[in-house]
């Protein structure tokens, strides 16, 4: 039960401290969310679009070149943004804003660096629970924590890892995890057949 203990404080542990000292992209960061409205948490904006609607029974001319600037801006990755006329009517685009696409990109860049410290951290704990297995539960719990960590850097980063690198990466853990069982089978029958020694 206490390894247990020892395994989900130092989840929290691995959590808080990533959290604690490094930081975490929000929306409020880049200038480009600020222009479009959104908080530091990204529910800022206001939907339907467009956000300003003419009154009912206003008749709006069709901009010309509208849906192409539209397209446009979405094949980039940008968000619309709209310029409007006295009457409340799109008068055409204001700009075409960035701002999910530069956040997305922060985003990535975080989890990457997620990953690394979450994996660096894992492989220490479970090498430092290999080395004190003998103090139970200390050793397992420790072992369990390094594997826990490195899982959880690779949820966090599993979308940026691409095919080939969620591939290696498993074949990686699935070797680690094979050669430290049969290390660890191997310790253990020597201490229980002390007869055949």
């Amino acid at each position: 039960m206490l390894g247990i203990g020892i395994f989900i404080v130092f989840m929290f542990l691995l959590h808080n401290g990533i959290r604690a000292f490094y930081d975490k992209p929000m929306y409020g960061e880049f200038a480009s969310c600020t222009r479009a409205g959104y908080t530091d948490t990204g529910y800022g904006r206001y939907y339907p679009y467009p956000e300003k609607a003419a009154p009912y029974g206003t008749n709006c001319s069709v901009v010309s070149g509208l849906r192409e600037q539209e397209q446009t801006c979405a094949v980039s990755g940008g968000e619309v943004l709209y310029s409007y006329d006295d009457l409340g009517c799109v008068s055409g685009i204001s700009e075409c804003n960035y701002c999910t696409k530069e956040y997305t990109e922060a985003m990535k860049e975080y989890n990457k660096q997620v990953f690394v410290i979450s994996l660096v951290v894992g492989i220490l704990v479970l090498l430092t629970g290999w080395l004190v297995l003998s103090v139970e539960p200390v050793g397992s719990a420790l072992m369990a924590s390094g594997i826990g960590a490195i899982v959880y850097g690779t949820i966090i980063n599993w979308d940026n890892l691409g095919n080939v690198g969620r591939f290696l990466l498993l074949l990686f853990a699935f070797v680690l995890l094979i050669l430290i069982a049969y290390r660890l089978n191997r310790v253990q029958k020597k201490d229980w057949q002390f007869w055949k020694r």
